[in-house]
């Protein structure tokens, strides 16, 4: 299993920290305690997908934050994208994540099937990540725009690209995340290709 150094997850931590702040999303969550979660989830469960190790969901955030950057930065020319609206949206809609997975213990999942991480058992309700992570925001007092919360929750459904009503927002950061999951997966089967 992949694993950050401290320096990594350090380094990693700076980074969402000043988009979170920019965003003015600090005041909404206690921050010592999501950058403990945070530093210590997983954003998948298979080791394949090359973002099942601890930390990995703080570095998925970053990489999705950067790459609809620069998307939006690409189209521009074309259309109006509130980067705010943008880097909340990235941010928020995997924070679910850190009460969705548990480390695996059955031994012989990990070995054969690579299965690192298993959901949690205890999860409340049939909500789906990006909806957890929108209640969990509102919850917490964040204000969020119906075109913030279409984006948010652009993973939970099925591929709807035949949608002609998605907002530019919501299609830049599904590409983002698309993006960031490709680029993971092919990092690690390099890297386990070497070994």
């Amino acid at each position: 299993m992949m694993t950050l150094s401290q320096e990594q997850a350090n380094t990693a931590w700076v980074q969402f920290y000043e988009i979170f702040e920019r965003t003015g999303l600090s005041s909404y969550y206690d921050m010592d305690k999501l950058k403990n979660e945070l530093q210590s989830s997983p954003c998948a469960i298979t080791e394949d997908m090359g973002t099942a190790y601890k930390g990995a969901l703080l570095m998925h955030i970053n990489m999705v934050c950067a790459l609809a950057q620069r998307v939006a930065k690409m189209v521009s020319g074309t259309f109006q994208i509130d980067e705010n609206s943008l880097l909340k949206a990235c941010c928020i809609m995997h924070l679910s994540k850190r009460f969705m997975y548990v480390e695996n213990e059955n031994e012989w999942e990990i070995k054969n099937r690579g299965l690192l991480f298993k959901f949690a058992k205890d999860m409340e309700g049939c909500l789906k990540g990006g909806e957890r992570s929108a209640l969990e925001a509102l919850n917490n007092g964040v204000n969020i725009s119906p075109i913030e919360f279409e984006a948010i929750k652009c993973l939970d459904e099925a591929d709807d690209t035949k949608n002609p009503f998605k907002s530019i927002l919501t299609i830049i950061v599904k590409q983002a995340n698309e993006l960031a999951y490709a680029i993971e997966k092919e990092r690690y089967n390099k890297i386990s290709n070497k070994n």
